[in-house]
């Protein structure tokens, strides 16, 4: 495993965040709704890609959490 941080990218045209893990090829992939995962060949996770994620309506949501946190 990569033992530098992720690399993330976000595309705000397309609405895609992409999280590369590891620099590896990607060979297989699990698609579950908007969230595509990849795997290399040993099945170790390459790349997470979210599409459809709208970052403005993410950090709404977070700061949501945060003011629920801080009461709970």
């Amino acid at each position: 495993m990569n033992r530098g941080r992720p690399k993330i990218h976000y595309d705000r045209g397309g609405e895609v965040l992409s999280i590369e893990v590891k620099r590896a090829r990607s060979v297989d992939s699990d698609i579950q709704g908007n969230a595509v995962i990849d795997y290399d060949r040993r099945g170790n996770i390459v790349r997470v890609n979210l599409y459809r994620f709208d970052f403005d309506a993410f950090r709404k949501g977070r700061r949501v959490m945060k003011r629920f946190a801080r009461v709970a």
